[in-house]
């Protein structure tokens, strides 16, 4: 008597509860878990409240759950770090606030390349028309005829990729270095399509920006690695 009073009498406000505590969350995760635990309490009401089970009911409501555990799959990627190498977590650590899956999301657009000889990455005077992130190994800046040396971790050509304008560097890295590079058109592109990508980006120029000033001002040259 009191299951069966359970059941036809209250369970629906038990559906409707759960509803609610899910619209006063803010995480998507957790709002979506509510909304279908409160979904799968709708569908014992449709079965086991009327004298014939409301399949209509049931039907939406078994739609409304999968719905909601394909999203709820795709937030948990989202913000899980698997399947990143240890140069790209490197890179993930330097743009900082990316969630892991803006993170891949800005790795597909772009390429992972260890330089087997000398590679020029950018020539002062003109523009590069990419975007490089160096992980590690040797940079050498030449600008104005001065020269000096640095290493990685740090961006090359986000000035000319920011303003538009050419390198204001030559910048060489040497063999054995590890860098991702972008081309500026399809960097462009996934930066208009995803909006935190180019809040996180610019977050982490400003930071590459700051410690290449505070390097410039220890060397002896003052030379502004800003390529």
């Amino acid at each position: 008597m009191f299951e069966s009073f359970l059941i036809k009498e209250n369970i629906v406000h038990i559906g409707a509860l759960l509803y609610l505590a899910g619209f006063l969350f803010r995480d998507p995760l957790i709002l979506r878990m509510l909304i279908v635990a409160g979904d799968i309490v709708y569908i014992l009401y449709f079965f086991y409240a009327p004298e014939t089970p409301l399949w209509w009911g049931i039907f939406w409501s078994t739609l409304f759950v999968t719905v909601n555990l394909v999203f709820i799959a795709l937030i948990y990627a989202d913000r899980t770090h698997f399947n990143l190498t240890s140069a790209a977590r490197a890179l993930f650590e330097q743009l900082g606030t990316l969630s892991p899956g803006e993170f891949r999301s800005l790795l597909r657009v772009g390429e992972f390349k260890t330089a087997a000889t000398p590679l020029t990455l950018a020539e002062e005077g003109k523009r590069p028309g990419f975007l490089y992130f160096v992980i590690s190994g040797t940079i050498d800046i030449r600008k104005e005829g001065r020269h000096r040396m640095t290493y990685g971790e740090a961006f090359v050509g986000e000035v000319a990729f920011l303003l538009g304008r050419p390198a204001s560097a030559t910048v060489t890295i040497g063999p054995g270095t590890q860098f991702y590079v972008w081309r500026e058109g399809a960097l462009q592109g996934a930066l208009k399509k995803k909006p935190a990508l180019a809040t996180a980006l610019s977050a982490a120029f400003n930071r590459d920006l700051a410690a290449k000033v505070a390097a410039s001002g220890i060397n002896a040259e003052g030379i502004l690695p800003d390529a």
